[in-house]
């Protein structure tokens, strides 16, 4: 018997394959038993298939949907592709790109873009053919199809579910248990494990009139932890406590989770995209009573006392700390600060015990100076016109996706539906008439359209993309029109103010350390008094000098000022002149004579008035230097990110106690010819800032992501 011969892949025919690999699962599919593993045998089986194949790296997305069009190892991926080594992509199946038409089809477009295609191995696709695009096209319209069949089935599920009292999805509300899960039926019930610590610690509140704090130490005492096992912490608690299941319901779908990782996806209306919230009953686990008098506890416990005057902290979340978190805006005193959230003790378990472990030690900032000095560096850009729009025109450039090339796809497609509309109305009918079947001409006619319907779906992908790139174009616009509008407005902004602008830019200050030592004791009268006025310090007075300056030290004190001191007086003067210009100690000055005398002559020629009437004598002169300024706060980095990637924006800035910086901004910029060329730093994709500054670029880039999404 002749054996059948199978029709050769597109994908082994031709030059040799230089291709990158993709795998992608949803939660779902790793249950179902799609996991990676079996993705990953499926593409390298696919490279031992033939020699002329080379696989040079595979990336994957693990519990990622494929609705996104932006995931992690698909843009490390695109970014791999760019460098040009590779003219494949190789994904298991066509559903691995992206599971909707838009993510699809934009990735699909863009690595078509820039000479790279697909393969899809299960299907036997490849996209650099015709026939492949257009069976890759196909199956990206019955992925879609599909998965908009499921979400719609588990939606119409969840929502009869609650109609009917029952528990749609998630994990139970403190204090109860699903029965029946996984079951049509399930419900929700007491757990009494859960429900006799609620009681334990409402007693503890009530009854013992104790803290949350002192509270939460009791719980741990008593081995009655939270339901993962850990520690109670004084916010946990207090969270538990204002329960809602205590009047005896709970929200399904709320509204007020803000930007928690499972939270209710909302429209920008703030009402829930897959429906409205629910109130389910559950049943009470407090009585009555005893639930008004916990309420009326909690009331007493400062939350009904009014509430001082709202602060602003235009960088409460700005600011990011060694230790992994962010610095926000607080504090019980009216000094504003910022501190770091990473202070608060942490309760964990170690040897099945509960142990308290005291906080990450970052020092407080001090908001008046941080936000003097990161608004001051923000300035600079705003009022520099020409590096605003250097800046705006590379973001828009970086943005994923050729323009121009997107504006030829539209206008062919817009072409090839005309031409097959018009195909459909007018030539269909001519054969009809020159004897054409009529049963021949509707299936003819149907395929046409078929393909009409599948371009416009394109087309509007295409349109989509280009109403966000002319977006984004909008948006830089408006950046650059901000310099041109805002120069005479940038001194009186106010706090609100200038946080819109922090969070236009993403900006992000980074601490060179995080534990900063503050100058203590009395701050210096003679200094304070140079910065206030702006007087200089003068050079060393020389010995021709000396004789005129003692005439005015004459004016204030008699003969016995200058016979009874060891001191050699000029030495003393120029000591003290060196102390103000370089900030030291004064016990650093034994050089120039006992530190304790000098100290008490400087402060006797200050009150009696000579040391001002000496500075204006010797500042005639014309030459000095600025009195030195002690730092109040570290050296900040501060970076800025718009969107897609994290872009080093405005350099570094610290205070500059030596006035070394020439533009009188009180910063010293590290990025050098950075700031030149828009604002990028070493790295074009902004990563050599942190690399040189040693920070966890991934780090930071997941706390703006978490910061501004």
């Amino acid at each position: 018997m002749t054996e059948l011969m199978r029709r050769p892949n597109t994908a082994t025919v031709g030059s040799e394959i230089i291709a990158l690999g993709y795998k992608r699962c949803s939660s779902e599919e790793q249950l179902k038993g799609y996991g990676l593993e079996v993705q990953d045998d499926e593409l390298h089986a696919w490279e031992a298939e033939s020699p002329r194949r080379v696989l040079l790296e595979v990336f994957s997305d693990e519990g990622v949907s494929g609705s996104l069009d932006h995931r992690p190892g698909m843009l490390r991926l695109e970014a791999r592709a760019r460098e040009g080594e590779a003219n494949r992509i190789v994904v298991p199946k066509v559903d691995r790109v992206g599971r909707t038409a838009r993510a699809a089809f934009n990735w699909a477009w863009r690595m078509q873009d820039i000479g790279v295609h697909f393969i899809a191995v299960q299907e036997r696709i490849d996209t650099s053919t015709e026939l492949g695009w257009t069976m890759f096209q196909q199956y990206v319209f019955f992925s879609e199809m599909e998965w908009n069949r499921i979400r719609q089935r588990t939606l119409d599920g969840r929502n009869k579910k609650i109609e009917y009292g029952g528990w749609p999805a998630g994990p139970a509300p403190y204090g109860y248990r699903i029965e029946g899960k996984g079951q049509k039926g399930s419900l929700l019930v007491v757990n009494v494990d859960e429900a006799r610590i609620i009681l334990k610690a409402v007693s503890l509140l009530i009854d013992d009139k104790k803290s949350f704090a002192e509270a939460a130490d009791e719980l741990n005492r008593l081995k009655m932890y939270t339901r993962s096992g850990k520690p109670w912490t004084c916010t946990n608690l207090y969270q538990r406590m204002h329960s809602e299941t205590f009047d005896g319901y709970t929200t399904y779908r709320k509204t007020s989770r803000g930007y928690r990782r499972k939270a209710t996806n909302l429209y920008e209306d703030g009402t829930p995209v897959h429906g409205e919230s629910v109130r389910i009953a559950v049943p009470q686990i407090l009585t009555a009573d005893r639930n008004a008098e916990l309420k009326a506890a909690l009331k007493k416990r400062s939350l009904s006392k009014p509430q001082s005057t709202a602060r602003t902290y235009s960088l409460s979340g700005h600011i990011i700390s060694g230790c992994g978190k962010t610095y926000v805006g607080g504090g019980r005193t009216e000094h504003r600060s910022y501190y770091c959230q990473g202070q608060q003790p942490e309760v964990v378990m170690e040897d099945g015990k509960a142990v308290k472990k005291s906080g990450c030690g970052c020092t407080n900032l001090d908001a008046a100076d941080v936000e003097e000095a990161v608004w001051n560096k923000a300035k600079q850009l705003l009022r520099d016109e020409d590096r605003l729009k250097a800046l705006a025109g590379r973001w828009v450039n970086a943005l994923p996706g050729d323009r121009d090339k997107y504006a030829e796809r539209e206008k062919s497609l817009t072409a090839s539906i005309e031409k097959q509309k018009k195909l459909i109305e007018d030539a269909v009918p001519e054969y009809i008439k020159a004897g054409m079947e009529a049963a021949v001409a509707v299936a003819a006619s149907k395929k046409l359209q078929e393909e009409v319907d599948g371009w416009e779906k394109q087309l509007k992908e295409v349109q989509a993309w280009l109403a966000g790139c002319d977006e984004a174009q909008q948006r830089a616009n408006a950046i650059v029109a901000l310099a041109r509008s805002s120069k005479s407005r940038l001194a009186n902004l106010s706090e609100s103010e200038r946080a819109e602008i922090f969070d236009m830019f993403r900006i992000i200050v980074i601490p060179d350390t995080h534990r900063f030592v503050k100058r203590s004791g009395t701050p210096c009268k003679v200094t304070a008094w140079h910065h206030k006025s702006g007087t200089l310090v003068p050079p060393d007075v020389t010995e021709a000098q000396w004789g005129r300056a003692c005439e005015v030290i004459a004016q204030f004190h008699g003969p016995r000022h200058f016979s009874m001191t060891k001191l050699d007086l000029r030495v003393a003067l120029n000591g003290m002149l060196h102390r103000l210009r370089h900030g030291v100690e004064w016990s650093q000055l034994e050089s120039w004579g006992s530190p304790e005398a000098l100290r008490q002559r400087q402060g006797a020629w200050f009150r009696s008035g000579a040391w001002q009437a000496l500075m204006e004598h010797l500042s005639a002169y014309g030459q000095g230097t600025e009195a030195y300024r002690h730092p109040t706060i570290p050296t900040l980095h501060v970076v800025g990110e718009i969107r897609t990637g994290v872009l080093t924006l405005l350099g570094a800035a610290q205070a500059d106690p030596a006035g070394l910086s020439d533009d009188g901004s009180g910063f010293r910029d590290l990025d050098g010819d950075a700031q030149q060329s828009g604002g990028y730093g070493p790295a074009s994709d902004g990563s050599g800032m942190f690399r040189e500054l040693a920070i966890d670029a991934e780090k930071v880039a997941k706390a703006a992501a978490k910061r501004f999404r």
